[in-house]
């Protein structure tokens, strides 16, 4: 359970959330839409716990979060099954997750490669293949299908799918047929500062 209730969120005089309330359904796939700019970035990052409120409320039970950033932040100086077993470091069967999600994101053959050596795709795929791999009952993505063309992001789209049956997944897409594929509710964001979330009916 995600509770909101009036919700604001300021950078210094920036307002990016005002007076937000809203409760998330407690499982399934929502995605998040509305103009750039309009802090969806900002709502993932405080329901992530990586920002504060301002003031208001939020309230959460989720025991494991897990993130996928817009920008794949991935550790330099470790190979892409290094990024994955950087986050499973109390997981005993690490090294065999790790290959099994770059297996899924068709990353196995550069298993041994370093971030700076990828595209831009397959940073992306790497990203996600490490959120996917740490698990959790809230996983959190900020457009996860950037620089993929559309028929791996066909491939890729079960995988999320599949990825938390009995948790809260919340995409962050500007592309309707994203969200289509994914099969999720909808959640317009409006307002400017952000100060109501409308499910599409």
């Amino acid at each position: 359970m995600i509770k909101l209730e009036n919700l604001c969120k300021r950078f210094g005089d920036h307002t990016v959330i005002e007076g937000l309330s809203y409760t998330f359904p407690d499982r399934g796939i929502l995605a998040l839409m509305g103009p750039s700019g309009l802090g969806k970035t900002t709502l993932l990052r405080l329901l992530a716990g990586l920002e504060q409120p301002s003031s208001g409320t939020l309230a959460s039970d989720h025991k494991r979060v897990s993130v996928a950033f817009q920008e794949p932040r991935l550790i330099s100086w470790l190979n892409s099954k290094d990024n994955i077993t950087f986050v499973l470091s109390d997981d005993k069967d690490s090294s065999k997750i790790a290959d099994n999600f770059l297996g899924k994101l068709e990353l196995s053959a550069v298993s041994t490669a370093r971030p700076d050596t990828l595209s831009g795709g397959m940073k992306q795929r790497l990203s996600l293949a490490r959120a996917l791999a740490f698990g959790g009952d809230l996983l959190l993505l900020d457009e996860p299908f950037t620089g993929l063309d559309a028929v791996l992001k066909e491939r890729i789209v079960p995988l999320i799918k599949e990825a938390n049956p009995n948790g809260l997944t919340i995409v962050i897409t500007h592309d309707q047929t994203e969200a289509e594929l994914l099969g999720a509710t909808i959640l317009h964001c409006e307002g400017a500062p952000m100060n109501a979330l409308r499910a599409e009916k």
